[in-house]
Order: C-alpha cells, then structure tokens, then sequence
C-alpha cells in the first residue's frame, strides 16, 4: 500500500500522543480505550485510526489493536516532550496543575518549536541553578502581592 502523505493537525497530534500514552501504561492500544481519553465515540476513532494507518503513522487491522508504527512514535513522542515541557513551564509559573495540564494540551500545537526549546531551557534552567529556586519565589510574591519583595524574609510570608 503507497502512504498517503499527511499534514499534522491539532487532531492527529492529539490521537498519537494519546497512543503513545495508551501503549505506555497498558501496554496495548485499543479503539475503546482511546475513545475514552479523548471523550469521543469509538467510530471516530476507527475513521481516524484508518486514516494514520493510510499515512504510515499506525499499523492497525480491523477489531485488532493498534500499533505506533517507528514514524508514528517519532512524532507521538516528539508531542509528548513539547506538552511535559510546557506543563512543566506553567506550574513553575505557578499556574495549577489541572490548568496548566490543559493549557499545554492547547499550547503544544502551536507554539513554535524553538519556542517550546527555549521555555525548556528556562525549565532546565530553574532546575540546575540554585539561585533560582529565590527567583521563582519572588515572582510568585509578585504575583500574589503585586510587588517586589523587599527581603528574603517577606517571601516566605
């Protein structure tokens, strides 16, 4: 069968990044199972899943599981760093976890990527420099209290 190409929406984004998530902690992917991630019906799914086995993306055979195929999981996971990164981006910001989740779900189909490197450095940043840990900290007194901490003390309040 001769691959069709394929133009990466939100969509397929989203459907590989759930099957890599699927194929990681069940060890299998299955219609039903994606369906229920994704909160759609299973017909859906099958009409989607087809598609990314057309493109390459995904081996599947009809009431069979699916499989990732080497271009599949390249890109899957390649969706899955870029939404870690940003969730991990806006929870140092001090956005809540639940939002933050969602906003990198938004997020991660259209930001740049060396956008989403950059706010990866920053991450990476926040991690490996002890100075920052005070960094993070004043910004979230400023954003709590709409202004610059005047000592280290006032903080912590």
């Amino acid at each position: 069968m001769v691959e069709k190409p394929i133009k990466l929406t939100e969509s397929i984004e989203d459907y590989l990044e759930v099957m890599y998530i699927l194929q990681n902690t069940q060890g299998s992917i299955k219609v039903k199972d994606i369906a229920s991630k994704l909160d759609v019906k299973p017909p859906s799914v099958v009409q989607a899943v087809q598609k990314l086995s057309e493109t390459g993306l995904v081996d599947y055979q009809r009431y069979g599981d699916i499989n990732l195929t080497e271009k599949g999981l390249k890109i899957a996971i390649d969706v899955f760093n870029k939404h870690d990164i940003l969730k991990e981006f806006l929870i140092i910001l001090g956005i809540e976890s639940k939002i933050a989740e969602e906003d990198a779900c938004s997020m991660e189909h259209i930001l740049n990527p060396s956008t989403v490197q950059k706010m990866n450095k920053f991450v990476e940043f926040t991690k490996k420099n002890p100075a920052a840990a005070d960094f993070i900290r004043s910004f979230k007194y400023f954003d709590k209290n709409g202004k610059l901490p005047s000592d280290s003390l006032e903080i912590d309040k």
